[in-house]
């Protein structure tokens, strides 16, 4: 089965993994999560490749200053944590923080960012 969507997913991911802004993202239903994690994973979109923020960075740019363990929460729940990119978030005292892939995975996708944990 090869459909439009499926192609631009497919792209979108390999870009991604690839440390790049993906060109497009396919449509995605991100209507299961509440208003407060859409906010957070609209922010998270925004990091780009090679930078992270921390959980209170994020947590302010949504205009949400003391939701610190919300944001992290909402970055658990992420449908799609490559595409989304949770791994990006870190905890303020500069370690990995969590990533509900695992945290091998989240120290290779900032490896191939150039960010080192």
């Amino acid at each position: 089965m090869n459909s439009p969507w499926i192609a631009t997913l497919q792209s979108a991911l390999e870009e991604a993994l690839q440390a790049r802004v993906p060109g497009r993202l396919p449509p995605l239903d991100l209507e299961a999560g509440t208003d407060f994690q859409q906010s957070v994973w609209q922010a998270l979109l925004r990091i780009p490749p090679g930078q992270t923020m921390s959980y209170g960075q994020v947590a302010q740019a949504i205009g949400r200053p003391k939701a610190v363990r919300a944001v992290g929460q909402a970055c658990g729940a992420n449908p799609i944590p490559v595409l989304i990119p949770c791994h990006r978030v870190v905890a303020a005292h500069g370690a990995i923080g969590g990533f509900s892939c695992g945290l091998d995975l989240k120290r290779l996708l900032l490896a191939r960012e150039g960010i080192w944990f």
